[in-house]
């Protein structure tokens, strides 16, 4: 027991001692898949119609493959989504834009997008740029960091999020995350998202991520002459988010 309790105290130390520097990586032939589950639970309330909630499911499935690296470590991968389900209040519904669409991006190892060759139908330019962005220096557990990032659609938003290495194993760390909104258009917003994400820092990849986030702003709602000009949608949404690695027999 004497020994256990000390191997436990050895390893404990050298976590807290030990550094590491956190890259993504991509190798040429040798793509990754990755599995990504966004359930929410979305209410809106208005004057006119009450209160209405809907539910829904979205299953992607995706792939991320390296076309070129420069000497620099600079990469362009394309990232291509090959399956999509999406289920609304019990009921799967056609989802099929996206599909077999492949958006390219130019990265730094440290997951700094550089820019967007290409944009799938749909999706914003700065969600490509939301991606975690690890700092240049090494870091070791409870190394905190903080990144910042302005977005324009669909509400100008900026968003705070605090990162900090929780564990630090031989082949992995773990890594907690509170984001914050604040929007800079003057709109009433509240919103938070509080997440981990699990990260090989020796084969340089993500192994999952989890996130829980809650939303709640006001949508003006104008009808002339039979709403007051005043009146307003108020939204709620509650989303969790699940990315995990997965192998290409699991597509």
């Amino acid at each position: 027991m004497k020994q256990l309790i000390s191997s436990l105290l050895l390893f404990g130390l050298i976590s807290l001692s030990h550094a590491v520097k956190l890259q993504y990586n991509y190798e040429p032939n040798k793509p990754l898949y990755y599995e990504l589950t966004m359930e929410n639970i979305s209410s809106f309330a208005s004057p006119d119609s009450g209160r209405k909630i809907v539910k829904m499911s979205t299953k992607l499935k995706m792939k991320q493959e390296l076309i070129e690296k420069s000497p620099s470590g600079e990469m362009k991968v394309a990232m291509t989504i090959l399956k999509a389900v999406q289920t609304v209040n019990g009921v799967e519904k056609p989802f099929s834009a996206g599909i077999n669409q492949t958006q390219i991006v130019r990265m730094m190892p440290n997951g700094k997008v550089l820019s967007t060759l290409t944009q799938v139908p749909g999706q914003s330019p700065d969600q490509s740029a939301m991606q975690m962005i690890f700092p240049t220096q090494s870091l070791k557990a409870g190394s905190t960091w903080t990144q910042i990032k302005d977005i324009a659609e669909p509400l100008p938003v900026e968003t705070r999020t605090l990162y900090k290495l929780t564990k630090l194993s031989p082949t992995s760390v773990t890594i907690s995350s509170i984001m914050k909104l604040k929007n800079t258009g003057g709109d009433t917003v509240q919103a938070q998202t509080k997440g981990a994400t699990v990260f090989d820092h020796v084969n340089k990849k993500i192994i999952s991520s989890d996130a829980d986030s809650k939303f709640q702003f006001e949508i003006p709602l104008k009808i002339p002459g039979l709403l007051p000009n005043n009146s307003k949608i108020k939204v709620t949404l509650h989303m969790k988010t699940k990315i995990k690695l997965i192998s290409q027999d699991e597509l």
